[in-house]
């Protein structure tokens, strides 16, 4: 079935699985980065997470600044490296202080050509899972993990691995993506710990060295909220077989994706994602039967559906 008429027709019952939510919930970001497939290289879906994309409530601490000391100007400073960009994240989120709350709240806005979409969802300590695709509205669900493609839990996140490594090959062993897409399934998996889960400070700045490790990770200067950064991703014969930009905020450790090139051909004009994330005592909007929902995400598939997809 295809990734834009799935949920309106899928969702029988009340309560979606949590496989279908994932699914409904991405096909935006499915569509994104993916397209008709390259014949050579087979098809690319990238498992996104809620957007990948912004960590809200982050407490600001002061980013690392490394000057050249062989600099004519005296306290010039140097253009950081993509890596030493993910380096200062990581002190700056192994600094931040531990919240909590009652909920830990997801929101991702995610923009493919006219359609805004926008999904929320809110998980309590338990599991319980309520989640919102049509404005006002949410809904009780099945339980589901914070981390798409994996059985994480909030209890299992916080258990998460503080050694770069260990952390890396902890994501990979409980993601169902890692056999086939091992790169990106990795790089996906620590974005969604850093954006998208209560992860202790220690367990965000682990995810962020971890990233810092990638061998093809470019600095292409600064923007509005950090450093734009460009990962490639490497084919088998050693070509760049697709990118992904990202903005990082080295002074608040937030993390947003800005769009993906290379991983299909065509597709709708892309623009970025935002997805903010942090703890909550309650749960805004009125509670219905996820039924309630299905006709708002019906209407938005058609509106995908005339725009060529």
């Amino acid at each position: 079935m295809d990734e834009l008429t799935m949920l309106g027709t899928a969702l029988a019952g009340p309560e979606p699985s949590p496989d279908t939510v994932d699914r409904g919930r991405h096909r935006l970001q499915n569509t994104m980065r993916g397209g008709p497939a390259r014949k050579a290289r087979g098809r690319r879906w990238i498992a996104a997470g809620a957007g990948l994309t912004a960590v809200a409530g982050a407490a600001a601490v002061a980013a690392v600044v490394v000057s050249d000391p062989s600099a004519p100007e005296q306290g010039k400073e140097q253009v950081l490296s993509g890596q030493q960009v993910m380096l200062a994240a990581a002190t700056t989120a192994e600094a931040q202080p531990v919240t909590v709350g009652t909920y830990w709240h997801t929101k991702t806005v995610s923009q493919l050509g006219k359609v805004t979409d926008v999904s929320e969802t809110w998980i309590r300590r338990d599991g319980r899972t309520w989640i919102s695709a049509a404005p006002g509205l949410v809904s009780p669900v099945e339980k589901r993990p914070l981390i798409s493609g994996t059985s994480l839990d909030i209890k299992g996140v916080q258990q998460l691995p503080t050694d770069p490594g260990r952390l890396k090959a902890a994501l990979l062993a409980r993601s169902r993506a890692a056999r086939t897409e091992p790169q990106i399934t990795a790089v996906n998996l620590l974005q969604q710990v850093i954006a998208e889960t209560p992860a202790p400070p220690k367990v965000r700045a682990a995810a962020y060295r971890a990233l810092a490790a990638l061998p093809h990770v470019a600095n292409l200067g600064r923007t509005a909220g950090g450093y734009r950064l460009k990962i490639s991703y490497m084919g088998a014969g050693g070509h760049v077989d697709g990118t992904e930009t990202i903005v990082v905020d080295t002074k608040s450790a937030r993390l947003r994706v800005e769009g993906w090139a290379g991983f299909g051909d065509g597709g709708l004009p892309v623009g970025p994602s935002q997805t903010t994330s942090g703890w909550t005592d309650r749960i805004p909007g009125r509670l219905v039967p996820w039924s309630e929902q299905i006709p708002f995400i019906e209407k938005e598939n058609k509106q995908l559906g005339s725009q060529g997809h």
